[in-house]
């Protein structure tokens, strides 16, 4: 029989690990959120003028284009994946619009589907290449980041195209009782997105293939055409990223996307989904392409140059795998002692 000394000793250390159990949880959940308030509140501290309506509403417009790649891409993600050919497939897209719009002389609204198109079918190359060759997915998309990227440069002869309809300066830049249309479409996208992140087969099934492709395949899941789903899903986001962004500019870039992939990867894994699969949502997405926009912003604001801005980027987004790795070590410390 244990005596009492025994007992609170024994339970001391449960009462410990649930403890900081909790405390970790709770970061996980509101961390993104936390991190976005400190980046707004340095830049605030290292420029008094950064925190203006203005400059909010900026942010939020710069956020836009990001978020949207950043919810296709975080679909990717949470299902194993990575697709590292976003931004030039969104340069691609918008150069197929140009050319049928601007060049033929066609309608916006088709130009426009042409754009959503020809984004969906750079992910169905994408996701049958790598359902199919069992190539791993960095790989497979690499290539096709340099293959779009040719495409949007022989197409447009490397140069920009410009001349789109007057009204469609209205997707970018206009506003629906003070609210910028570019905001308006990412809520509707959001929204959309967490209905089949959480309703549909599709995103339940990522999840499932992201924790464990073997049981996800052993279970019956149609891996690889849910694949193929995934990345087509991803594409269709890039489409309307292209749209919205050639909107903004006003033109058909060729060259404007690359780079873009960078920032929505860090936007996902900022916004706590794991680059290992099976976890993410699309709110953190969403705080995490804030974060990203909210640090570019300032550094414009503090006239960093261009090429700083780079290496910024690039150090946030090793910054963003390695606490990623953290995450993954400390919730595998957490289940050994639940084990115990």
């Amino acid at each position: 029989m244990k005596s009492k000394a025994d007992t609170l000793v024994g339970e001391k250390p449960v009462a410990t690990v649930t403890y900081r159990e909790r405390l970790w949880r709770l970061f996980n959940r509101f961390g993104p959120a936390i991190m976005l308030m400190a980046v707004v509140a340095g830049m605030s501290i290292a420029h008094p003028d950064f925190l203006t309506i203005s400059n909010l509403m900026t942010i939020g417009l710069q956020a836009a284009v990001r978020a949207l790649l950043a919810i296709g891409e975080l679909l990717v993600i949470i299902s194993g994946g990575i697709d590292l050919s976003v931004g030039t497939a969104m340069s691609l897209s918008m150069v197929t619009m140009g050319l049928y719009v601007i060049n033929s002389h066609g309608s916006l609204e088709i130009g426009m589907l042409i754009a959503i198109a020809t984004g969906v079918l750079v992910g169905l190359l994408n996701g049958m290449l790598v359902a199919f060759l069992g190539l791993p997915p960095f790989i497979i998309t690499l290539g096709m980041l340099g293959i779009a990227q040719g495409l949007a440069l022989t197409l447009s002869s490397g140069f920009s195209m410009y001349g789109f309809p007057k009204e469609f300066d209205f997707l970018g830049g206009g506003q629906i009782i003070g609210i910028p249309v570019p905001i308006i479409i990412l809520a509707v996208v959001a929204i959309v997105a967490s209905f089949i992140f959480r309703e549909t087969r599709l995103g339940r099934y990522a999840y499932a293939i992201g924790g464990s492709e073997e049981a996800a395949r052993r279970a019956g899941i149609p891996v690889r055409r849910f694949k193929v789903a995934i990345y087509a899903f991803c594409g269709c986001l890039v489409g309307i990223s292209s749209i919205v962004l050639s909107s903004r500019i006003n033109s058909a870039h060729p060259g404007i996307g690359l780079g873009y992939e960078l920032d929505a990867i860090a936007a996902v894994v900022i916004g706590g989904a794991s680059l290992m699969g099976g976890r993410g949502n699309v709110s953190g997405a969403i705080i995490g392409a804030l974060t990203m926009a909210a640090i570019r912003f300032g550094l414009n604001v503090m006239a960093v140059t261009p090429f700083i801005q780079q290496i910024v980027i690039g150090v946030i987004l090793i910054i963003a795998v390695y606490l990623d790795r953290l995450r993954i070590l400390q919730e595998a410390m957490f289940d050994r002692l639940r084990a115990r």
